[in-house]
């Protein structure tokens, strides 16, 4: 058992790590349910995969470049359903030569399909609002941090 979960682990944070690096809608969906739900850093929120390759492909376009960087990852499974936790950090450079560097708190939950494979049927990404974050999670306990 502890063999499949360590796979599964991999699996759904190599699905993570494909979807941060896809530069179009129909590679940044390839693994959703066709009815997932999705809540974007922009005032956005979609079910369904159509609507979402729309939105990935209009924000994408606006983009001179882009490189995500997973600074922080945690896989969570219980039987069929997986959660992984991630903090990127998203370098953009705009069309119009403006650059930016965005901190993203990202949570994508999987479920297995009746032929074992992982769908992501919702993910929701978030900027932190209110000021300057480190990236930092802090712990339970005291002083402990990811």
């Amino acid at each position: 058992m502890e063999k499949t979960n360590d796979r599964d682990k991999e699996t759904l944070l190599s699905i993570v790590k494909e979807m941060a690096e896809s530069r179009t809608g129909a590679a940044s969906t390839k693994h959703w349910a066709s009815d997932a739900l999705w809540f974007d850093i922009p005032a956005f929120a979609s079910k369904g995969v159509q609507p979402a390759i729309k939105m990935f492909d209009s924000v994408f376009n606006s983009f001179k470049s882009c490189n995500v960087s997973i600074l922080e990852s945690e896989t969570i499974l219980s039987g069929d359903m997986g959660i992984v936790c991630t903090i990127q950090k998203v370098d953009i450079i705009f069309k119009n030569d403006i650059a930016k560097t965005l901190l993203v708190r990202q949570t994508d939950c999987f479920s297995k399909s009746d032929n074992n494979e992982w769908l992501l049927v919702h993910q929701h990404a978030s900027v932190p609002s209110g000021g300057e974050w480190d990236g930092k999670i802090v712990m339970g306990l005291q002083n402990e941090t990811l």
